[in-house]
């Protein structure tokens, strides 16, 4: 997917899930955002809380996949980069995983017989 620009209101909180590699960058006024390793759900509030403020200019790489809350902070919007970073995997890798789950919702077993 190519990057694409998003216009936050000052004061709205957008919510959204980005894949790990996804870049944010402010490109006119100033950024919060916030999110939690994906992987850590399980421990519901007590997982560790990423918190980064990008000012014009500056950009953010996400280091693993996460629910994040974007805010504009300041009295006027924002006009962020979003670019949702690169694919997972190679395609037989995903025609792999496809596969395998196909096969499970099937309720078929690959058991040697």
């Amino acid at each position: 997917m190519k990057p694409f620009e998003h216009r936050y209101a000052p004061g709205q909180i957008h919510a959204a899930w980005f894949r790990r590699g996804s870049a944010i960058a402010a490109l006119e006024g100033t950024l919060q955002i916030s999110y939690r390793d994906a992987s850590l759900d399980w421990l519901l509030g007590d997982a560790p809380k990423v918190s980064v403020v990008l000012h014009e200019g500056e950009r953010h790489v996400l280091p693993y996949e996460a629910f994040v809350e974007v805010i504009a902070i300041g009295q006027h919007a924002v006009i962020a980069q979003i670019d949702s970073g690169p694919l997972n995997g190679s395609m037989v890798a995903k025609i792999g995983r496809l596969l395998v789950s196909l096969g499970r919702l099937n309720g078929a077993s690959f058991r040697r017989g």
